[in-house]
Order: structure tokens, then sequence, then C-alpha cells
């Protein structure tokens, strides 16, 4: 099959048991970095939380998509 219309959509999953263990300055920081080679970045976050999306916004430079929890 050869589609022209298919793309590559790299994506990476970060989780942790809990809250404070650096998941949004690991997020940030990777997120700058595919930034900064020049990939487009789209972070997608879960969660009440209304600083992590500013954050990881300035990093990757789109706005951040926030879910809500479903459980």
């Amino acid at each position: 099959m050869n589609d022209v219309s298919a793309k590559a959509c790299p994506a990476l999953l970060i989780s942790a048991p809990a809250s404070g263990q650096g998941k949004t300055s690991v997020t940030a920081a990777l997120a700058r970095k595919h930034r900064d080679a020049g990939h487009r970045v789209r972070v997608f976050k879960t969660g009440p939380d209304f600083l992590d999306p500013m954050i990881l916004q300035r990093a990757g430079g789109n706005p951040v998509y926030q879910g809500r929890r479903v459980w």
C-alpha cells in the first residue's frame, strides 16, 4: 500500500505514580528540545492543573490540549 497521505506521528507518554515526580519538567524539556530541532510539537495533558499547560505551551510553542479525567 503506497498511500501518500499517510504520515508518521511519533508520540511519547510521560507518566509517574504520583504528583511531584517531575512529569511536567521532563515534558517541558523534551518539548523545547524537539521544538528547537525544528519539529512541530503538540502536548496533551490530563488533570485540573492550570500552571502546567502554561509552562508546556511556552516550551512546545503551541497550545496544550487538556483533557478531563474519565475515571
